[in-house]
C-alpha cells in the first residue's frame, strides 16, 4: 500500500513537471490568442509602467536600507496589505523594490524568449521586479526549486548592481521565498522580516508543502509582525519561543484616499473585497430579501461561484473588481457596509482592511463576530445567524447619531498605513541577522 501511494505521487509530480514546461507556450501561444478576454487583467496591466534600463546606473540610495517586499499577492490584482505598507515606507523615505510572484507567467512570451530581469517604476520611491524562472511555477502551488531560487537571487542581484544596493532588509510574506529570503540575507547583510498577515492553513487552494514551510520561515526570520491578535496568539502557543521577535501591527487605512458619506435617497448596502469561499452568501440573502427596498452593491472579483447563486435576487449587483483609485466614488454612495465572512480558522485570525476604510468613510459597519472587529463594539453591528444579520442591517441602516460617523473617521485616522508603516521600519531597522531565532538554531 506504501509502495503504491509513493507510485501515486511521484506520477503526480512527474505529470506536474511535465504541465509545467508545456503551459507557458500552450497560454501564450494558443490559448490566450484564441481567448484573448481569458488573459489575467494584471499580466497587462504591471507592463504599463515606466521600464528601468538595468545597464545604467540608477542612482544611491539614502542612508537607510533598501527594502524588497517578498509578496503573497500580485500588485495588479487589489491593493492589500503588501502594496499599503510599500507606498508607506516610501513615504517614509525607503526605496521599495516589489518582487512579481507571478515568475514569469506576466511575460508577453516564454521566459526563455524574454530577458529577465525587468524592473518597472511603479511610483515615487517604489519598483517592481520581473524574474522569469522557466517553468513559469504558480506561486501558491508549489515551493521553489534551489535552481529557481539561485536565479531569483541573481536577478535580485542585478537590480541591486543597477540601483546601487549596498543593505537590503527583506519584508518576506509568504514561504515560497524561504530559500531566497536567506540568500539575501547573507549577500546583503540586511534582515529578514516575516510579515505574518494570514492563516495559511485556513486557505483551500494552498500547497500544503508551503504550508509547511511556514515554521521554517518564522525560525529563520530576524523578527516577525503579526496582522491580529487572535493570530499571533495562535502562533505563539504553537511556536512559545515565537513571543521574544514577534510583534503586533495591525492593518490600516489611508484616510485621506476615501470621504465621509452623508448617505442620498436611495439606500445602498455594499461591500468591497473579494468574494471567495468565506463570503457568508446566506447571510447576505437573508439581509438582501429581508430589505428588498435597499440595494446591496458588491464590489470585487468573484473567487467561489457559490457567491453567483444571489444573482437570482433583483436588488443585488455585482459590479466586478474596481481599482482602488475609483473605490471612493463608489463607496461614497453606501448607507451600511458589510463584513460577511463565514467564522473559519482563517476568518478568526484576520485583521479586514475593509473596516478601516469603512471607517474612513463614516459608515456604519455590519459584520459577523470577527475577533478583529469586535475590537470597537460601539462602531459596528455584529450578528451571528443569517437572520440575526439581517436584523442588524436594518439597524444599521437607521442609524442617525452622527457623532458615531465622527468616531469611526477619528478611529481610521489612527490606524493609517504610515503609521504601520513606522512599525514596520523600526523592527526592519532593529532586526539583526544574527537575531535569535527558534531554539536550537544555528
Amino acid at each position: 500500500m506504501a509502495r503504491r501511494r509513493a507510485g501515486g505521487r511521484n506520477w503526480s509530480i512527474f505529470a506536474e513537471h511535465v504541465k509545467e514546461l508545456v503551459r507557458p507556450c500552450y497560454l501564450k501561444w494558443v490559448y490566450f490568442p484564441l481567448r484573448p478576454e481569458a488573459r489575467p487583467r494584471q499580466w497587462v496591466d504591471c507592463w504599463r509602467y515606466p521600464r528601468c534600463d538595468l545597464a545604467r546606473g540608477q542612482g544611491r540610495a539614502a542612508r537607510q536600507p533598501d527594502i524588497l517586499i517578498l509578496p503573497m499577492t500580485d500588485w495588479h490584482v487589489r491593493m492589500q496589505r503588501a502594496q499599503h505598507l510599500a507606498r508607506a515606507l516610501a513615504g517614509l523615505g525607503y526605496r521599495c523594490f516589489y518582487l512579481n510572484p507571478n515568475l514569469g507567467r506576466e511575460f508577453p512570451q516564454p521566459v526563455w524568449l524574454s530577458a529577465s530581469p525587468r524592473v518597472c517604476r511603479l511610483e515615487e520611491g517604489v519598483w517592481e521586479i520581473h524574474t522569469g524562472l522557466a517553468r513559469e511555477p504558480v506561486f501558491h502551488h508549489r515551493m521553489l526549486t534551489e535552481g529557481e531560487t539561485r536565479k531569483a537571487l541573481g536577478d535580485v542581484e542585478v537590480m541591486a548592481k543597477s540601483f546601487q544596493v549596498e543593505r537590503l532588509a527583506v519584508l518576506c510574506q509568504f514561504p515560497l521565498w524561504n530559500r531566497l529570503a536567506g540568500e539575501l540575507r547573507r549577500r546583503f547583510g540586511g534582515p529578514v522580516v516575516y510579515d505574518c498577515h494570514d492563516l495559511l492553513s485556513g486557505f483551500s487552494r494552498m500547497a500544503p508543502e508551503i504550508i509547511a514551510a511556514e515554521r521554517e520561515l518564522f525560525e529563520q526570520a530576524d523578527a516577525v509582525v503579526v496582522s491580529a491578535k487572535s493570530l499571533l496568539e495562535k502562533k505563539v502557543a504553537e511556536m512559545p519561543w515565537l513571543g521574544e521577535k514577534a510583534r503586533l501591527v495591525r492593518n490600516g487605512v489611508d484616510v485621506a484616499h476615501f470621504q465621509p458619506v452623508e448617505g442620498g435617497r436611495r439606500k445602498v448596502v455594499g461591500y468591497a473585497g473579494s468574494l471567495d469561499e468565506w463570503f457568508d452568501v446566506e447571510a447576505v440573502r437573508a439581509a438582501a430579501e429581508a430589505h428588498p427596498e435597499c440595494e446591496f452593491v458588491f464590489l470585487g472579483r468573484i473567487e467561489d461561484k457559490k457567491v453567483l447563486s444571489l444573482e437570482s435576487l433583483r436588488n443585488v449587483r455585482f459590479y466586478g473588481e474596481i481599482p482602488y483609485d475609483r473605490l471612493p466614488v463608489y463607496m461614497a454612495e453606501f448607507d451600511v457596509a458589510l463584513i460577511p465572512f463565514l467564522i473559519t480558522p482563517l476568518t478568526l485570525a484576520t485583521n479586514p482592511i475593509k473596516l478601516y476604510e469603512y471607517f474612513s468613510c463614516g459608515l456604519p459597519v455590519v459584520s459577523t463576530p470577527l475577533p478583529e472587529v469586535g475590537l470597537f463594539p460601539e462602531l459596528v453591528y455584529l450578528a451571528g445567524a443569517p437572520e440575526e444579520f439581517a436584523a442588524q442591517v436594518g439597524r444599521a441602516l437607521a442609524e442617525a447619531d452622527g457623532e458615531l460617523r465622527a468616531k469611526r473617521r477619528r478611529v481610521a485616522g489612527q490606524e493609517s498605513w504610515a503609521k504601520r508603516a513606522e512599525q514596520v521600519a523600526e523592527v526592519l531597522e532593529e532586526g539583526e541577522p544574527e537575531g535569535t531565532g527558534a531554539p536550537g538554531r544555528e
